[in-house]
């Protein structure tokens, strides 16, 4: 919510309570953009769940202490997901990925908090850690191969889906394969996407896997809870 240009907070939250959010996340992906987030939280604690995180592609631009103020909002906001965090080979520098990625694990791991990944082209890479989370995990906009898809199901792991996968060239499997216990949704937005796209979205996903739309909002509202609330 805090990177729109054309509505604040206050407006989106409107727009979405309207249309039937009971909840949301707000996910961050800079130390800059943290306490925007902390405060929108703050305004709304009966609607908003923040996400905390360092995501690869600014890891250069973080300050030395970053860690440090990451616990803190952690210790803030006891719902608060650790998140955008992980792994780019295509659009990132690899160097310091590894690092800054584990130590997000970790805070993760200490605070029991569920993690909301980013992935882009670095599935095999991001194997090699799945052994260090001990706690729930979420791939965000979930754009990869169906073996991949099996591995994070095995693993008991969260797939959110935006809208852009109805238009991808493998987005039909996976909508398909996915099972709808470890479906999450989200907007992606502002940047590839936007929230009022979301309703069309569940309904191409109910379309695609012949379910009814209402049944699929309620499962994923459970999935949404296990997820954040462990219920």
């Amino acid at each position: 919510m805090q990177d729109y240009k054309t509505k604040n907070a206050q407006q989106i939250i409107k727009d979405l309570k309207d249309m039937g959010f009971v909840s949301v996340v707000c996910s961050s992906s800079t130390p800059d953009s943290w306490e925007k987030v902390a405060k929108i939280t703050r305004d709304h604690t009966d609607f908003v769940i923040p996400a905390f995180g360092l995501h690869p592609w600014y890891i250069s631009q973080a300050p030395t202490n970053w860690e440090e103020r990451l616990r803190e909002y952690l210790k803030e906001f006891t719902n608060a997901q650790v998140g955008e965090c992980g792994l780019d080979r295509l659009k990132a520098e690899i160097e310091g990925q590894e690092e800054v990625f584990e130590r997000q694990i970790s805070l993760a791991n200490e605070f029991n908090r569920p993690l909301n990944i980013h992935l882009l082209k670095s599935e095999e890479w991001f194997t090699k850690f799945l052994p260090k989370i001990s706690g729930k995990f979420m791939i965000h906009s979930f754009n990869s191969s169906s073996n991949f898809l099996q591995a994070i199901i095995k693993l008991g792991g969260f797939v959110s889906l935006s809208s852009g996968i109805v238009k991808r060239k493998n987005g039909l499997n996976i909508i398909k394969e996915v099972p709808v216990s470890r479906l999450l949704i989200e907007s992606d937005g502002p940047y590839l996407s936007d929230y009022s796209a979301i309703p069309d979205l569940i309904t191409s996903i109910a379309n695609i896997k012949s379910v009814n739309s209402k049944e699929l909002c309620s499962t994923i509202y459970s999935n949404f809870k296990e997820f954040n609330y462990g219920k």
